[in-house]
């Protein structure tokens, strides 16, 4: 294995990624195949990024790139995470103030009998297990379920066990556990042993497995100790996180959907006859990647040659195929549902956007009438993110694809006073939805990088200086600041420390503030 990948083209630049020694341990080789493709899927964002960049920082990058014989994408790589390190430290003071403040703030308002904060007595509180303990989703549904006089025990992957949320006033201990695509045996376990030893009631998943085997096998394990998961079945996931397998259920449900062809080889894609058509194509992975989920480009290219040249570099094979649909002009939505046994318990709708992390809830009934027929009419409970394009010709709600996962826009939600009961009460299953006073939620490190890279805009520097001061940032809280000051530095510091002095730098696009990570 270790000769063929060295042989190939790109064969150095893998070998900086994988000990191959290790690829004889995989059990599964399909999964390494992704995890390359993966990598290559990153480092050529990486490349398109840079060539995208500022002309004279690309010139520098370059000189030192040719002195060094060391590849101007890597060291790009090195730059852009000593960049983010010397924006966290411009940003610590600012956050340390705003915290010590709140921190007084909370402790004098305390004082006061009836402006106390405290959680709910609950004669049937429950201990709950959640996931994603990095990610600001969790924290939301921590603080909720702990409001609602629940008792809280976060886990997440041994990574992130610097999370500055595992410090949350809402959060009673904190566990770490082995990745479940590298050691599923080790994280199922783990977790088994932590649902034993805190008496685990129902543990939710924030983050999937993406591996229905591994989703079996987890909720046999828990099961044995009467803790339950609320997930969606793994006979449902195969088909939900596809995105061709999707679009195939709900054209069979009768709801509006894109023209989609499943596409398993370049040979079938170079193939296919664009001009015996009167629209563009969006061609993307069909099954959901953190690495590629936002790379998409339409087809046909404005030549033959670019056509045939961007296909030839798609990863695309039989076990991992890609999906060309139809690309709809319109506005994209985002939305979060949370449901039980076919009902809607939680529903939020948002603009969708790549390059902005903001979430408001929007009304848009034909959204929101599309996602009940489907959930209803399949019997579904769990997390779902459903994407739409809401077209400028005809005005309907075309659904583009959906995940088994919380989406970030259930911050959205921050002020509801009924979040638990729409995991756990099973007498009232009406749809509940963000409160109209909910501001818009914003990440501090984005709004102030949006305000950086367009303060020649006057317009885009006020909206968003309008943004911060009007907005709710999606960490901060009056009674538990901490997470706020210790997620951007503690947890995404050492991230980025890791990677810096790690044998093997590792490509990124963007530090994602919302999931605490690289994307």
């Amino acid at each position: 294995m270790s000769t063929i990948f060295n042989n190939h083209e790109n064969g150095k630049q893998f070998s900086q990624i994988f000990n191959y020694n290790d690829i004889s341990k995989e059990t599964d080789i399909d999964q390494f195949h992704q995890n390359i493709i993966k990598v290559t899927t990153l480092r050529q964002q990486s490349q398109e990024n840079f060539e995208q960049s500022w002309l004279p920082y690309r010139k520098t990058i370059k000189f030192i790139s040719q002195l060094t014989h060391i590849p101007s994408y890597i060291l790009n790589n090195y730059a852009r995470t000593i960049f983010f390190l010397f924006l966290l430290g411009i940003m610590f003071p600012l956050n340390l103030l705003i915290t010590l403040f709140t921190l007084i703030l909370s402790y004098f308002t305390n004082l006061i009998p009836h402006k106390q904060i405290k959680p709910m007595s609950n004669s049937n509180s429950k201990r709950i297990l959640i996931s994603g303990g990095r990610m600001t989703k969790a924290l939301h549904l921590c603080r909720s379920f702990h409001k609602a006089g629940h008792q809280i025990i976060l886990v997440d992957e041994s990574i992130n066990w610097l999370t500055g949320h595992r410090w949350s006033n809402s959060v009673e201990r904190f566990y770490v556990y082995p990745s479940p695509n590298e050691e599923s045996n080790a994280y199922i376990n783990t977790l088994a042993n932590i649902v034993r030893k805190e008496k685990i009631n129902i543990f939710i998943p924030v983050i999937p497995t993406y591996n229905s085997q591994i989703d079996a096998q987890l909720k046999s394990a828990l099961a044995a100790y009467n803790c339950s998961i609320f997930h969606i079945d793994s006979d449902d996931t195969t088909i939900i996180d596809n995105k061709y397998t999707f679009i195939n259920k709900a054209q069979s449900l009768g709801l509006t959907t894109p023209k989609s062809f499943l596409i398993t080889s370049r040979h079938q894609l170079l193939n296919f006859d664009f001009n015996n058509n009167d629209c563009s194509y969006i061609c993307k992975n069909a099954s959901f990647n953190h690495a590629n989920h936002q790379s998409t480009i339409k087809l046909p290219r404005s030549t033959h040659i670019e056509t045939v040249e961007y296909i030839n570099r798609l990863p695309i094979k039989e076990n991992y195929p890609y999906i060309l649909q139809e690309f709809i002009s319109g506005k994209e939505y985002l939305t979060h549902v949370t449901c039980m046994n076919g009902e809607i318990t939680l529903f939020t709708c948002s603009y969708s956007s790549l390059s902005k992390f903001n979430y408001k809830h929007i009304e848009q009934p034909a959204i929101s009438k599309w996602c009940t027929e489907y959930i209803r009419t399949l019997k579904l409970t769990g997390h779902f993110s459903f994407h739409f394009i809401v077209s400028e010709h005809d005005g309907k709600a075309y659904a583009i694809n959906c995940n088994s996962y919380v989406n970030s826009a259930i911050t959205s939600f921050y002020s509801h006073p009924n979040i638990a009961d729409a995991y756990l009460s099973n007498e009232c299953l009406s749809m509940r939805i963000p409160l109209s006073s909910a501001r818009l939620i914003y990440w501090l490190p984005h709004e102030l990088w949006h305000l950086f890279r367009n303060i020649r805009s006057t317009k885009d520097a006020l909206k968003s200086l309008k943004t911060i001061f009007y907005g709710k940032e999606a960490i901060w809280s009056w009674n538990d600041p901490l997470p706020f000051l210790l997620h951007y530095h503690i947890h995404i510091l050492y991230l980025l420390l890791n990677n810096l002095f790690s044998k093997h730098i590792r490509f990124f696009n963007e530090i994602d503030c919302s999931i605490g990570g690289f994307s």
